[in-house]
């Protein structure tokens, strides 16, 4: 199958027919019309002079036009470059001369702090607006995303409405591109800027991701069934199994701007929602949640938790729930990484361990290596590695990028991704994940990495030292950032400015909620600082 994720989503229409695709805050949208309104960006797109491997930005968050503006750019060749909702207008700058982007998609109510930046780098700008596809008023749950209010068009140069875009493009012929091995789209790792790795994802490396998913589903009428997408498309866990999964198998799609647990179960009660896609803290709030508990839960068959640890005691108590309403489906640890186009093994009802992160999907192959690269016997700890046809095409680095950068290529010509995590497989193949190799930090399932934070804490001038590490505020995961000063000063006079500093130059996830100075560093042996030791420890018991 060589298909872009557009040509397979009109494959999957033409089975499927038509359909309400996705559902906004109770306004509904049928797949003919995300299709239509899709084909219409892209002849807008293509009509200003962006053509086949040039790279469009897409800064939105779970919204209508995130589907219409993935699928457009995909049919043309156009490179999305999906970005953060939140980032950081610093930190954009440094991602659109990174990428060389194009244009960028954005959203009004989020658009007016980032307009000295897309003028600076002299970008058209589609405007999307939530009045495009909702109708009535915007419930409260989307306005906890208008806290930066825009001035509609004022303060762009170049700038055109979503609608009017549509409108225009109706006219218009878009050039087509077919080939699903080409680059689709641009993610980003955790830092705030280009500097951090970039991954490139191919349509065939999200299209072989959703039929591998569909193995573990069950023939439903298109509409029928309903998903929650919770998790934004900024990373693959969200955009290849929350958006191009559904989409393209018949699930009306709720997206939800942000998590918000009291109207998860509001969307759960009153629609069949049987598909469920998180991380754990998000299971954790819909449990602790008034009105969770009930016989809307019978309707629970695919539900899955990956992007952080997840303890057994909340898969317990989750699915302890789901069994007394005398519902079948259970809720299931899974795991996977942005470079392997999210989930590689998951637990299913046929094969599901405690403990375990799961089985393999199928075609995909998953070994323990130590640090020579030889494959480790069962219960032996070392690096996790993956096979697959999901596997990312490399890291991309400018004019410096080549094929399979980031990716070993062993002496057969496999392609092997090297995830930096710890694990160990048992005698049945079940994958148990032991730590991190890295010093990552995992926020609500996104990569966040220390030497980042690190580097822009250090520009603060009273600073000598600095060393982010996993932090935990009743038990959900922060950032814990620890400094030495380099100067006398008030320590709560310390602390606001960083704090200042860390909101205006990080994006959101990345800034510390912890912050404690100390007089040194613990040391290693080999005098190297000692983050184990600066590192929160989980307590079950919160």
């Amino acid at each position: 199958m060589n298909l872009t994720c557009y040509d397979y989503l009109k494959v999957c229409a033409n089975r499927m027919g038509d359909y309400t695709a996705v559902q906004a805050f109770g306004s509904k949208t049928k797949l003919s019309t995300i299709i239509s309104d899709t084909d219409a960006l892209a002849g807008y797109i293509n009509s200003i002079g962006i053509k086949q491997g040039d790279v469009v930005t897409v800064l939105l968050p779970n919204v209508v036009h995130s589907f219409t503006a993935f699928y457009a750019l995909n049919k043309i060749g156009v490179i999305g470059n999906i970005v953060h909702p939140l980032t950081s207008p610093e930190g954009l700058d440094e991602i659109l001369g990174f990428v060389n982007s194009k244009a960028i998609i954005l959203l009004d109510i989020l658009s007016a702090k980032y307009a000295d930046v897309v003028n600076k780098h002299n970008l058209p700008c589609i405007l999307c607006s939530n009045s495009d596809y909702i109708t009535g008023p915007v419930k409260p749950a989307f306005k906890v995303f208008e806290k930066v209010k825009s001035k509609g068009v004022e303060g762009f140069k170049n700038v055109v409405k979503y609608s009017k875009a549509v409108s225009i493009g109706r006219k218009c012929h878009a050039v087509e591109c077919h080939d699903g091995s080409k680059v689709a789209v641009y993610l980003h790792g955790g830092g705030t800027t280009g500097k951090s790795k970039t991954i490139m994802l191919s349509s065939n490396n999200l299209n072989s991701l959703s039929e591998k998913l569909n193995t573990l589903d069950v023939p439903h009428k298109p509409g029928d069934e309903y998903s929650i997408m919770v998790l934004p498309m900024f990373h693959a866990f969200g955009l290849g199994i929350a958006m191009h999964f559904p989409i393209t198998h018949g699930f009306t799609t709720i997206p939800m701007p942000q998590f918000n647990a009291e109207s998860a179960v509001k969307y759960m009660r009153k629609n069949k929602v049987t598909f469920l896609l998180g991380v754990p803290n998000m299971y954790k709030k819909l449990i602790e949640t008034e009105g969770f508990d009930g016989p809307h839960l019978k309707n629970l068959r695919l539900v899955f938790c990956g992007g952080d640890v997840l303890p057994e005691r909340l898969v317990k108590e989750f699915n302890g729930t789901i069994a007394k309403n005398g519902g079948k489906g259970k809720l299931f640890r899974g795991y996977g990484l942005t470079e392997v186009s999210s989930v590689c093994t998951v637990n299913t009802y046929e094969n599901c361990r405690e403990e375990s992160i799961g089985k393999p999907l199928d075609d995909i192959v998953v070994q323990i290596w130590d640090e020579m690269k030889n494959e480790l016997p069962a219960g032996t700890t070392g690096e996790i590695v993956v096979k697959g046809d999901t596997a990312m095409l490399g890291y991309y680095n400018g004019e410096n990028t080549v094929k399979d950068d980031g990716v070993y290529v062993d002496k057969n010509g496999n392609r092997w991704v090297l995830t930096g995590d710890l694990g160990h497989k048992d005698a049945d193949g079940f994958v148990y994940f032991t730590g991190r190799k890295k010093r990552m930090i995992i926020i609500s399932g996104y990569n966040v990495y220390p030497i980042d934070i690190e580097n822009a804490v250090l520009q603060l001038p009273f600073i000598s030292e600095a060393c982010a590490v996993q932090g935990y505020q009743k038990n959900k995961p922060c950032v814990k950032l620890c400094v030495t000063l380099n100067q006398p000063m008030n320590h709560d006079d310390a602390i606001d400015k960083i704090q200042s500093f860390c909101k205006k130059n990080l994006a959101k996830f990345s800034c510390p909620r912890k912050i404690e100075i100390m007089d040194s560093f613990p040391r290693t042996k080999m005098a190297k600082v000692d983050f184990m030791k600066l590192s929160d420890k989980y307590d079950p018991n919160l």
